[in-house]
């Protein structure tokens, strides 16, 4: 088959690595291998065994070179050489595939330039759920310790069922019986960040260990293979940020927060923190395999993943409205101008806060298939069954404090700010925002303080069966049929609260008092920190907690929803294998698959003004016909042609049947948001074409060009003037706080609908290269160099932030997470059991989809970035410390902070710096 097997990947990486070491071992011997060979002579027979980053990198050619498609690929020496702290790090340095970083880590990959929503993720083949409230994965849950190998389809293949519009990314665990021999493996590392005097209940330190066992039994019938991998790493941001969004100072444009001392046109921000974010990552991960092979007629194997995640992100912040409120008056002086932009000056009458914020994460994920060979001569039937739930809980807790003297609150202070579009903002007052006794928890301008769980549920069933028959024909190798159903359900609840102080009064914290938070970092000096469950307990009342069926909480209904998708999917493929001529072999493959989709949504709406149940959906079907040409040439070239009809299903978020609208108590106005269960996917017909020439085993170059004619796209569409009438009647004369306000009956209301036409196009040159090519005295010396130019011609609506609608108001904005311009670099060496390697990822800007406190996503500008990694290991060879490596890594090289803007870089929404990280550790095999 095209869809390269694990057994294919299994014999090559055990060849590479050499002495039948065990692939699923190979991620945890981070510094193992070594750029050497071994020669054994037997006779007149010579075997060169390649093992280290080199044998890595053959492999990854090899399987690039053999594929009918094309792909890129990840060898367990890959991963384990730089050794990440998930997949998603390693899957960022391949050609064309990029990371966005949530808390610093790699989180969401983008292919080919595209959104992550484009990729879709397979593990061992079989469709995975998710955590979040989209249908991608978030790649930094898979330890890279428990993957063996990784491959990535750029092109699709008809017997790929669940990809993506972008291409699809296979994690691929152990295969026991593809392994000679037992190998067990022990690895631990000492953490370190950078970041380490951020003061509160901070740490900086952290490790990872992880152990794994392969072992084969009953004369290699029957193989065993069990992983385990522990992360506890620190989480030290230090950031800043702006309120959202960025207004032009008119009075027509917001009356309430406009500034007489500033010029009108010029844009504004209503608000500004300084905030760091400390605690704590936790991952547990384990895998496990059971392969029987009986006889030659028959295999099984029974796998089990999980993983389970804990995030705990003590958030403590120096924070000023700028705006109006809650004092009225001049409230810049001397405001600092670019860009038609006020990004710095003196603040006057101001009344900072001390916010301290809990975030608690905890995930969980399961994943378990059971597939099943049959082989009687020249036929092979599989019957593949699987089953995937993800779940993810969340408790989130806003607490506020501000200054009290003598019984007042509302004191104003003055102080300055600045904004920088490179470097840390800066924000600094005259009182003191640490002073236990004078700054208390309470009543504050933003309230005491507001709490939400959120719970998401993701569960997936499947099963599928394939008839394969190896042909004797000139042009076909084998024809295959097959057929997959899947069943899909993905649940979210919202329950949430506003908080209040007993009696609602003010508190001193007492003795839940922590060591004040560090901002010096932004000039903003020190601010109070406290045990955030400890100040709930003691000073607050109990919470009571909302759902959409409550009276007062029907806002919360669009924020619980559930979404079902069945989809059956029917395929019929061949590969090709023909001489087309002395010098020019055929490969590649042609199929079709059938696609049908039954999706539906079940959730609340709001008619006359309470939450009614409400059901709808939709089905269709796509037939999906893909080509994979690759013409082998002489000297090692190879052409490759791709044409194929894709399909990307809309996000499940955006397929709630959920809506939300409403007045405005205050100004009267009308809005509403929601989703939509009629959504078609994005369709698209996709042209690729590569150029490849091969320079021995570990040396290639590649240019390839994609182009991607999207028949349908998904988009937010804003209706201005949407009725309101029916809701309108339904409200109290009472509701509205100014009875002689004149209330409109229609508005915005915003929703997810299909375009029609556009077009996704880029190029990708990729090169990998070693010293000896050029000289002996490069000997060990190698370097891997990529770079993509991704162009759209579609642009999507950011709509305004109103009560009921989420946006920046950034209007027309590219792709999310289309970044024009991406490129990676490795340079490494390795010779007599000494190694090192640096590696860059870079990216240029982007529209990125970040998750905010309201749980709502919001797209945002955010800016480029390049991120440089270093390692040094050395493996002791033949003697007492043989087995025994060691390793030194530095991530995040030069801390390159994460910053993220409003259309115009001078207008900032966040800067964040994550620190580097120092790993030190120790790698033994037996």
């Amino acid at each position: 088959m095209n869809t390269i097997s694990n057994q294919r990947l299994s014999r090559a990486v055990t060849r590479s690595l050499g002495g039948g070491t065990a692939i699923g071992m190979a991620l945890l011997f981070a510094a193992a291998g070594h750029a050497q060979t071994t020669a054994a002579n037997s006779g007149e027979l010579e075997t060169v065994v390649v093992t280290g980053i080199r044998a890595g990198i053959e492999e990854s050619i090899e399987l690039k070179r053999d594929s009918g498609s094309i792909v890129e690929a990840i060898s367990a020496e890959d991963i384990g050489k730089l050794p990440d702290t998930s997949i998603a790090d390693s899957l960022s340095r391949l050609p064309g595939l990029t990371s966005q970083r949530a808390e610093g880590r790699a989180s969401a990959i983008s292919l080919r330039g595209t959104d992550p929503g484009f990729t879709s993720a397979l593990l061992n083949g079989r469709e995975q759920v998710s955590t979040g409230d989209n249908r991608s994965i978030e790649f930094d849950q898979y330890p890279s310790e428990l993957l063996s190998s990784v491959l990535v389809y750029k092109t699709p293949d008809a017997q790929l069922v669940g990809q993506g519009l972008a291409g699809t990314i296979d994690l691929r665990t152990t295969r026991p019986l593809d392994v000679n021999d037992r190998a067990i493996v022990m690895n631990v590392r000492g953490e370190m960040n950078s970041q380490n005097d951020m003061g509160a209940d901070s740490d900086d330190k952290g490790y990872r260990a992880s152990f794994s066992y392969i072992d084969q039994f009953l004369d290699n019938t029957l193989g065993v293979t069990f992983g385990f991998a522990h992360l506890e790493s620190p989480l030290a941001i230090q950031g800043a940020g702006t309120y959202e969004p960025w207004h032009a100072n008119d009075p027509d444009v917001d009356a309430f927060n406009y500034h007489p001392e500033v010029a009108d046109g010029l844009y504004v921000t209503n608000g500004m923190k300084i905030r760091s974010d400390m605690g704590e990552n936790r991952r547990d991960g384990a895998m496990a395999a059971i392969q029987w092979r009986p006889s030659d007629s028959y295999e099984t194997v029974l796998d089990l993943y999980y993983t389970k995640r804990k995030q705990t992100d003590n958030a403590r912040s120096l924070e000023v409205n700028l705006g109006n409120y809650p004092i009225q008056g001049q409230g810049f002086a001397d405001p600092i101008i670019a860009d038609n932009t006020v990004i710095g000056g003196t603040l006057l009458n101001r009344v900072p806060l001390a916010r301290n914020f809990l975030f608690k994460t905890e995930d969980e994920i399961f994943a378990t298939g059971w597939n099943n060979k049959w082989f009687a001569g020249s036929w092979t039937f599989i019957a593949d069954v699987s089953y995937s739930k993800a779940e993810r809980d969340e408790e989130q807790f806003e607490t506020n404090g501000q200054f009290v003297a003598g019984g007042t609150s509302n004191i104003p202070d003055s102080g300055f700010f600045s904004l920088s579009r490179d470097d840390m903002p800066t924000l600094s007052f005259n009182m003191n925002y640490a002073d236990p006794n004078g700054v208390r928890v309470g009543p504050t301008i933003y309230g005491a303080g507001y709490s939400k769980i959120p719970h998401i549920e993701d569960e997936l069933k499947s099963g599928r069966v394939d008839v394969i028959r190896e042909l004797d024909n000139a042009w076909l190798a084998n024809i295959a049929v097959g057929a997959n159903y899947s069943d899909r359900s993905k649940d979210k609840v919202q329950p949430e609260a506003n908080l209040s102080t007993r009696n609602n009064a003010y508190y001193q914290v007492g003795d839940h008092l922590l060591a004040p938070t560090n901002l010096g970092y932004a000039n903003a000096g020190r601010a109070l920190a406290w045990d955030v469950m400890g100040v709930l307990a003691d000073f607050y009342n109990p919470i009571d907690y909302g759902t959409p069926d409550r009276d007062g909480f029907a806002y919360l209904v669009g924020k619980n929803w559930e979404v079902s998708e069945k989809v059956t999917t029917g395929y019929v493929k061949s590969e090709l294998d023909h001489e087309l001529s002395s010098s020019v072999t055929l490969k590649g493959n042609v199929g079709v698959q059938v696609v049908q989709t039954d999706q539906s949504s079940d959730a609340l709406r709001l008619e006359n003004g309470d939450p009614v149940p409400f059901s709808d959906g939709k089905k269709y079907t796509d037939v999906l016909p893909a080509i994979n040409f690759a013409f082998m040439l002489p000297s090692d070239q190879a052409v490759r042609v791709g044409v194929a009809k894709e399909i990307a299903r809309a996000r499940m978020d955006q397929l709630k049947a959920s809506s939300e609208i409403g007045y405005d108590a205050a100004t009267g106005l009308p809005g509403g948001s929601g989703g939509n269960p009629r959504l078609d996917p994005w369709r698209a017909v996709a042209y690729d074409l590569s150029y490849e020439k091969y320079f021995g085993p570990n040396a290639y170059m590649s240019l390839a060009g994609f182009y991607k004619d999207l028949k349908t796209y998904i988009y937010s569409q804003t209706i201005a003037d949407y009725d309101f009438s029916d809701f309108l009647a339904t409200l109290p004369p009472e509701y509205f706080e100014d009875p002689d306000i004149v209330i409109p009956t229609s508005g915005r209301f915003t929703r997810p609908v299909n375009g029609d036409g556009g077009n996704l196009r880029g190029l990708e040159l990729s090169v990998a290269l070693t010293g000896e090519l050029f000289t002996d005295v490069l000997s060990g010396f190698g370097t891997i160099l990529s770079v993509s130019r991704t162009e759209s011609s579609i642009t999507i609506e950011d709509p305004p932030n109103n009560q009921f609608t989420g946006g920046n108001g950034l209007g027309n904005i590219p792709l999310p997470g289309l970044s024009k311009t991406v490129w990676n670099a490795t340079v490494y060496y390795e010779n007599a059991g000494f190694s090192a390697r640096v590696a860059t990822r870079s990216r240029s800007k982007y529209i990125g989809e970040v998750t905010n406190f309201a749980n709502d996503r919001a797209f945002k500008y955010v800016k480029g970035d390049r991120i440089t990694d270093a390692q040094l290991g050395y493996e002791f060879g033949p003697g007492t410390l043989q087995g025994l490596s060691i390793l030194l890594q530095v991530n995040n090289l030069t801390n390159e902070p994460y910053i993220a803007y409003s259309v115009s870089e001078t207008r900032l929404q966040d800067f964040q710096e994550y620190g580097r990280q120092y790993l030190l550790g120790i790698n033994y095999r037996l």
